[in-house]
């Protein structure tokens, strides 16, 4: 008895761990790890802040709302999430989904639109949730690697057309489109501002420079790596300072548009749930959101997990994605997910635990308290940070090995970014998706055939076609299927081996070798049926060779095993001195 409730407390601690991760990182928390999480904490509410804010102003919502999701992102995330520095909150992508998902049911500015996006987030959160308990972690597959960079290419695209107008110091536009965006500006230039123009472009100057020159100043000035990281990320903190800076100085606020007085304090809880009619509306938005909200954060989570030697919980993930949206969702925010760029900084910077993320929330809540410091902030130099976020989304090296390696991803790549940028983020998405699919299947039912032979004298075959050393056996063909067998490529598989044995009289046998067979299917079942009844009629026998245990299971189930002519053989070469 005392044995079993041992096992009993164990397991419990042990779910307990995995479900409540702070359980797990807390012991042997000491005064070394919180000096450590606290310096990386403090770096990233430096650019925390006015990426945050910025990226509130993409979504259409007010720019306290940035900050409010950020700030419960960051703490629901830090007590529920597995990557000890991912940091989350606002993102350039999932704001510009936010928006065109809240365009088609409110106006930008309004309450129903502010409204529309807390829903929104709550409903990505509750999906989130749903997937972790379904143990659903593995939903990222659904999108390919193609699927992916074509859609976040376009995405960024589409951000910095709808920031031009912003750059210029022109209204928005209406129609966030990519023809209707440069349409709109096209027709605007009169009335271009001058003053917005010179904060923006300086702005850009500036974060090019943190980007590409500062590093190399401050390696020569002798600065450390990890410092010099901090120092370059925080360019967007550099842009907010000087911005308003310039605005309060040269007495511009007249002239530009600023974010003006944000309300101070903390942002009071709100439950903004949706009617039955809102919560269809909003659901398919919500179901792409939540999947790209997971996928971008756990990628990010992984790989800097990889830099330390740690692992990350995909279905763990689900849950503390989950809980920040809808903390987001209760405080007046948008959904969120991973930062890359605040992440790496937090990484770099040396965080340890989530404890980071705590420390850097309780940054952006005494940024809450002094938020009249941003009544200055022109809006362009927000505009200037989204460009410049958005630029270093697309991955060119990504693109370039997609084009250079496979014609499938090309195509997928391709299809997926013009229809993003033309019927925009979730039409676009879900046709690349549906492209990829049918190229897949496209792909599956012509699978390489090759037959093989003897190489020399040793016990391995190879492809004749490649290996002029590698000789076939007259009598016996061997036929090496590198796919499953199921129903797309049945046909296909049948025209192939009976053309061949059709082309020689001398052949008594064929050999299906299956070492690449994972699975058979019904119609895979009836493909090996009906091959053995007519090579039986044309004297030729069916034989097996190398297939894997799970297959062999259910073959051992199926009256083709048990009145099957041929043989089974565990290896080619087995077969091939038994048949030839």
């Amino acid at each position: 008895m005392s044995l079993l409730s041992s096992k009993l407390v164990t397991n419990l601690s042990t779910k307990l761990r995995r479900l409540f991760p702070p359980s797990d990182w807390a012991r042997g928390y000491g005064a070394r790890e919180w000096r450590q999480d606290l310096l990386a904490g403090v770096v990233v509410v430096f650019i925390t802040v006015p990426q945050v804010i910025a990226y509130a102003l993409l979504a259409g919502m007010p720019a306290e709302a940035g900050l409010y999701a950020a700030l419960m992102a960051l703490g629901c995330y830090a007590l529920l999430g597995s990557s000890p520095s991912l940091a989350v909150g606002p993102t350039a992508l999932i704001a510009m989904m936010t928006f065109e998902a809240a365009l088609s049911h409110a106006t930008p500015g309004s309450e129903d639109f502010r409204l529309v996006a807390m829903q929104l987030a709550l409903i990505t959160g509750a999906v989130l949730v749903l997937l972790r308990l379904v143990n659903f972690g593995a939903v990222v597959s659904f999108l390919s690697h193609a699927v992916v960079t074509g859609f976040i290419a376009a995405a960024a695209i589409l951000i910095i057309v709808n920031q031009v107008p912003s750059l210029l110091g022109l209204p928005a536009s209406p129609d966030t489109s990519l023809g209707g965006a440069l349409g709109h500006v096209a027709a605007s230039l009169g009335a271009l501002n001058e003053a917005a123009l010179l904060i923006s472009v300086g702005a850009l100057l500036l974060l090019v420079f943190c980007t590409f020159w500062l590093a190399g100043l401050l390696a020569g000035a002798g600065l450390g790596a990890s410092a010099i990281n901090s120092l370059v990320k925080s360019g967007p903190m550099y842009v907010v300072l000087l911005g308003a800076l310039l605005v309060w100085a040269l007495g511009l606020e007249a002239r530009v548009a600023v974010v003006g007085s944000l309300p101070g304090g903390l942002p009071s809880l709100q439950a903004a749930l949706p009617d039955l009619a809102r919560l269809q509306q909003l659901l398919p938005s919500a179901l792409l959101i939540a999947l790209v909200v997971f996928m971008e954060s756990t990628a990010i989570g992984t790989a800097l997990a990889g830099k330390s030697r740690r692992k990350v919980d995909a279905n763990q993930e689900l849950l503390g994605l989950g809980a920040a949206n809808v903390g987001a969702s209760l405080v007046g925010g948008f959904p969120v997910a991973g930062s890359f760029a605040r992440s790496v900084v937090n990484f770099s910077a040396g965080a340890v635990t989530p404890v980071a993320s705590l420390v850097t929330a309780a940054g952006v809540l005494v940024t809450l308290l002094f938020a009249d410091a941003f009544h200055y902030l022109p809006k362009a130099a927000l505009s200037a940070i989204i460009v410049m976020s958005a630029w270093q989304l697309v991955d060119f090296a990504a693109i370039g090995k997609i084009f250079r390696f496979n014609w499938v991803d090309s195509v997928t790549f391709g299809i997926t970014f013009l229809a993003v940028l033309t019927l925009g983020v979730e039409p676009g998405v879900l046709l690349g998706i549906a492209v990829s699919f049918v190229l897949l299947i496209r792909e599956s039912s012509r699978p390489h055939i090759a037959v093989v032979g003897r190489l020399g004298d040793t016990e391995h075959f190879r492809n004749v076609e490649r290996y002029p050393l590698a000789k076939a056996s007259p009598q016996v063909l061997a036929v090496r299927v590198d796919e499953s067998l199921y129903f797309v490529n049945t046909r296909y598989i049948e025209a192939f081996v009976l053309n061949r044995v059709a082309e020689s009289q001398c052949i008594k046998h064929l050999l299906l070798i299956c070492n690449s067979t994972n699975f058979i299917d019904t119609s895979g079942l009836e493909l090996l049926e009906e091959l053995s009844d007519n090579l039986h009629e044309a004297g030729v026998t069916l034989h097996l060779a190398e297939v894997k245990g799970p297959v062999m299971d259910k073959l051992k189930q199926t009256d083709f095993y048990r009145n099957m002519r041929g043989k089974v053989y565990l290896s080619t070469d087995i077969a091939m001195k038994d048949l030839a």
